[in-house]
């Protein structure tokens, strides 16, 4: 059986969210598919593990910052370094954002200065799930006043800027197969869903039981919600050893949604409400896979007395 998953308090969000991109597969993914369009340059064995958290002096004090991952990125049987890879994840705009990726990545060029006279380059991936608009700056002088300054000086002011940003809402929902491989695939789908204000129909892409459940946990905590509380629950029942795919887990993905509309009303969930919903996830599988209709209900479980109802829905979209 698959391992104990316990439900994680509100203020393990930044934890949760980092759990699933520090597996080498997914977090080779998302360079692969953000930097490289989905070729598979960046290979999980040519990532290792490396240190999060820095420390500076400020009024004084003694403060620590801390990535949220990062990979040191290497190349030959000796696992010579070549660069150390960060990825920030925010699900907000922030103005501070530039200063923050100049922070972290001075840090590793310190670091390194400490150990060797020879630097190797740092990147920092940010990666944005909202869906509003970044209207700040991606540079550092785009937020920095400079109005007082004499014009002299304003040209040597030194600038940082985050040239690897990447937001979901961005991407196209058809190119995304291509894109990403692992369960990062999963999250891009769903926000970009989200995003623009539709219902969550997943693909038929497959995963492990153990990604999917750090992947409904990292939905969570991106998305503020404990949405998929209940299906995570459902999923610890399930061999860990078992490849599924999210159109798998429909039936009680479903049935959870139901079960919820229950309780937000006092009006009974009606059999028009229930087949629509059904009818909608039935639509997403037939347009994401090659199933046929009844391949599809065999996914959802739908018993065979309500098939012909269903093929007729179908027929009437």
């Amino acid at each position: 059986m698959s391992k104990k998953h316990s439900n994680q308090p509100h203020g393990t969000n930044d934890l949760v969210e980092k759990i699933l991109l520090d597996k080498n597969e997914v977090f080779a993914d998302v360079l692969n598919g953000f930097i490289f369009n989905g070729q598979q340059v960046i290979k999980p064995k040519m990532l290792a593990n490396t240190n999060t958290l820095s420390y500076y002096k400020a009024n004084g004090k003694i403060h620590s910052q801390n990535r949220d991952v990062a990979k040191l990125l290497t190349i030959g049987k000796k696992k010579v370094v070549i660069s150390l890879v960060g990825i920030e994840n925010q699900t907000r705009p922030d103005k501070n954002m530039p200063a923050r990726v100049m922070n972290y990545d001075a840090a590793a060029y310190r670091y390194q200065l400490t150990k060797s006279k020879n630097l190797y380059p740092v990147l920092t991936l940010v990666v944005y799930y909202g869906k509003e608009a970044w209207n700040y700056s991606r540079n550092l002088l785009g937020s920095v006043n400079m109005k007082k300054l004499p014009e002299e000086m304003r040209p040597l002011i030194s600038d940082y800027e985050i040239k690897a940003f990447y937001r979901i809402s961005d991407l196209s929902a058809k190119g995304l197969d291509k894109r990403f491989k692992s369960a990062f695939f999963c999250l891009a789908e769903y926000f970009i869903q989200t995003n623009a204000g539709e219902e969550y129909h997943p693909s038929a892409k497959k995963l492990s039981v153990e990604d999917i459940m750090l992947l409904l946990d990292m939905m969570n905590a991106l998305s503020g919600t404990h949405a998929f509380d209940e299906l995570i629950k459902e999923l610890e029942k399930r061999d860990k050893n078992e490849v599924t795919t999210m159109t798998e887990v429909m039936p009680q993905f479903i049935q959870v949604k139901l079960d919820r509309a229950k309780k937000e009303t006092t009006e009974e969930v009606t059999k028009e409400t229930t087949e629509k919903v059904t009818r909608d996830y039935l639509l997403n599988i037939l347009n994401t896979t090659n199933l046929t209709p009844d391949g599809a209900m065999d996914l959802l479980g739908i018993p065979e007395a309500d098939r012909p109802m269903y093929r007729d829905l179908l027929k009437k979209k």
